[in-house]
């Protein structure tokens, strides 16, 4: 599973070894705790025992801590709090909000369509006397009821206008929050890079739609796992969004960065010859080679980070499994040949 979570969630290839040995150790917190083996309590304890989601083990271990009890009920909350994101909740407040925003609308344009009709309809009244008086007061009252009749057309005009621009007002507030749902639901909460799922579109898209002059470039963080052993995940956390920082900067406006899995990064490349994407590739694997990380709580230096990188090119017919494989052997062969490299397929 990616560190921190997306949505929906995304669960990458893990090592055969690795996911047999979460099994090991969730099948029996499932029955210390009681907690049926359905597919909510399974997702909970694997990432649980995986260490990945940081908040939602620092909740499960208070509870443990404080010998509460396990239940199905904590582990649906849990579930849909730090693996879904709250993201249901967050959709249906939204869906609300859409209804409510709706049906006042639907109101307004009611009530001035109501008070638009009867004034039609008593100046249509008053038309008909019109056609049968000829004294100058008699005409005079008509008119004044006429220009009454105008008047309250005009008012109620301007009330829809102006609830109109409240409404309009609150499409736009509507349209920032589905917006911010849906920056959610595709960006990777740890890096701020697009996640999983949504390179995954984008990958496709491009394979679809038969785009050439695109470059791959797929990034492996070298020996990742013993700065997590050596100097803890928050350590490894922060060695990614420094490298995660990195890629942005290159990625800019033009090309689009991704966190592919776990320590995995990947960037599409739009419009660079092979010769230039390769030297974007060592300026990035360059740039975090040179950089000194240091320990925010006592300045000292995190050590050598270095990255590996494999490249390919879009051929015709290409499928995004393909496209992909080519890079995936690309950075076996930079690891392969002594790592912190690049290697074009």
């Amino acid at each position: 599973m990616a560190g921190q979570k997306s949505f929906p969630p995304v669960y990458t290839e893990d090592d055969a070894q690795k996911a047999s040995e979460n099994l090991r150790q969730i099948i029996p917190l499932i029955n210390k705790h009681k907690t049926p083996v359905n597919p909510v309590n399974y997702a909970v304890w694997y990432e649980y025992v995986s260490g990945d989601n940081r908040q939602l083990n620092k909740a499960l271990d208070e509870r443990l801590n404080s010998r509460l009890p396990i239940t199905t009920e904590l582990t649906q909350a849990l579930y849909e709090k730090y693996v879904l994101l709250d993201m249901p909740e967050r959709l249906d407040s939204t869906n609300a909000s859409i209804e409510k925003f709706v049906n006042k609308t639907l109101s307004q344009v009611t009530k001035a369509k109501n008070a638009a009709s009867e004034c039609a309809s008593d100046l249509s009244g008053t038309q008909e006397e019109l056609n049968g008086y000829s004294d100058i007061n008699e005409l005079r009252a008509i008119v004044s009821s006429i220009l009454s009749n105008t008047q309250t057309l005009t008012t109620t005009s301007q009330d829809l206008k102006s609830d109109l621009e409240q409404s309009s007002r609150e499409i736009q507030q509507l349209k920032a929050e589905l917006e911010a749902v849906k920056e959610v639901s595709r960006t990777d909460g740890l890096t701020g890079l697009l996640n999983r799922r949504a390179f995954d579109q984008e990958l496709e898209k491009i394979c679809k739609q038969q785009q050439y002059n695109v470059g791959l470039i797929l990034f492996d963080l070298d020996h990742f796992k013993k700065v997590n052993d050596t100097m803890g995940h928050l350590v490894g956390d922060k060695v990614l969004q420094y490298f995660s920082q990195i890629l942005n900067n290159y990625a800019s406006d033009t090309h689009i960065a991704a966190r592919y899995g776990g320590e995995e990064m990947v960037m599409i490349i739009f419009d660079k010859s092979s010769s230039e994407t390769l030297d974007l590739a060592n300026k990035i694997r360059g740039e975090l080679a040179e950089s000194r990380l240091k320990h925010k709580k006592d300045n000292s230096l995190i050590g050598p980070v270095t990255v590996s990188a494999g490249i390919s090119f879009f051929q015709a017919g290409d499928t995004s499994n393909s496209f992909l494989d080519r890079a995936d052997q690309a950075l076996y062969s930079s690891k392969d040949n002594g790592r912190n490299r690049v290697t074009v397929n």
